[in-house]
């Protein structure tokens, strides 16, 4: 195996970990999970907006601190910090790379705002508020399913 492939195998590692961690404690301090129906019993529709930069989420999610956990040419990850709260703010090169990220954090469970070639894991609440700003779809699994 190449130095370079087992890097990206060690990034990836380390992401779904922390993203597991982080699936967890949220879904601890969430006692309501989230449904398809959104606020009120009405459905959420995602909004299709353009492909967000990991600046431009940053900017959105108003975070002062942050701190990059990975970057490769597939998959940039950087945590920050806000005055409302944490978000891990993950950008991808592709679509396919989104959809294999996605693929492999269902089963951990958890909940996320997705977009184009960009996902955000926070507190549902926060992703309520980024998604009235940046559109995408908030999405709630179970952990293990």
């Amino acid at each position: 195996m190449t130095r370079g492939l087992r890097r990206l195998r060690s990034i990836v590692a380390c992401c779904l970990t922390a993203l597991g961690v982080g699936f967890a404690v949220s879904s601890i301090w969430n006692p309501h999970p989230l449904s398809a129906t959104g606020h009120g019993g009405h459905r959420s529709e995602p909004v299709a907006r353009p492909a967000m930069t990991a600046e431009r989420l940053i900017a959105a999610a108003r975070c002062g601190r942050t701190q990059e956990q990975g970057h490769s040419a597939e998959l940039r990850q950087v945590v920050c910090l806000s005055p409302q709260g944490r978000y891990t703010i993950m950008t991808f090169a592709t679509a396919a790379g989104e959809d294999a990220w996605l693929g492999e954090a269902r089963p951990y469970g958890g909940t996320y705002l997705a977009g184009d070639r960009w996902a955000v894991v926070a507190e549902p609440a926060l992703l309520d508020e980024l998604r009235d700003r940046l559109g995408g779809e908030i999405e709630n699994h179970p952990h293990g399913s």
